[in-house]
């Protein structure tokens, strides 16, 4: 059997709907965001702006599955953080020594966090909106931090100074819910 590590690998795509169309749905209810112009947030979303994040798990040669799922849409050098899932029963079927790595490193959405901080890095700073309370501790441990916006949080990838910082939050709060 192949370690966790071994048999977890995280991609990220233009458009990843092939992948995780059903991964979303099962977890939201709702059709997958499928990149393009207007995605019905408040700003434009230009399909060129978006990566979405796939993390696969490799149960054994033949069966390769999405456990994961994270949109990332860039908007004023910063990236907009959204729709993360992780499969509902994938930590169950996990043995316990892959469940216990897996833990170690914080679990599915935690791993998928830090590979898109190392990976995309193109930004200011990483901003997600959660109300989630499970999702929000996660989101901290990744090293997200709250703002004074309610569910608006952030991860620095830039140095800027206090106010350049609480100006940026403020746009980024405008947009609502993403």
């Amino acid at each position: 059997m192949k370690s966790f590590d071994e048999s977890l690998h995280v991609s990220f795509f233009r458009n990843a709907q092939f992948f995780a169309a059903d991964l979303f749905y099962e977890s939201f209810g709702h059709p997958f965001p499928v990149p393009r112009e207007s995605a019905g947030l408040s700003i434009a979303t230009p399909a060129g702006d978006w990566w979405q994040e796939v993390a696969f798990y490799k149960w054994s040669e033949q069966h390769i599955e999405a456990v994961g799922f994270c949109n990332w849409i860039r908007y004023e050098n910063c990236y907009l953080c959204g729709g993360m899932c992780v499969r509902a029963n994938f930590y169950r079927r996990l043995s316990r020594e892959q469940w216990a790595a897996c833990r170690e490193r914080g679990g599915i959405a935690q791993i998928m966090l830090e590979t898109a901080f190392a990976t995309i890095t193109d930004c200011r700073a990483w901003f997600g909106y959660c109300g989630d309370r499970k999702a929000y501790i996660v989101d901290i441990r990744a090293g997200y931090q709250p703002t004074r916006h309610r569910y608006l949080i952030v991860k620095w990838n830039e140095e800027l100074s206090e106010p350049d910082q609480r100006a940026l939050e403020d746009r980024i709060a405008q947009i609502g819910p993403f």
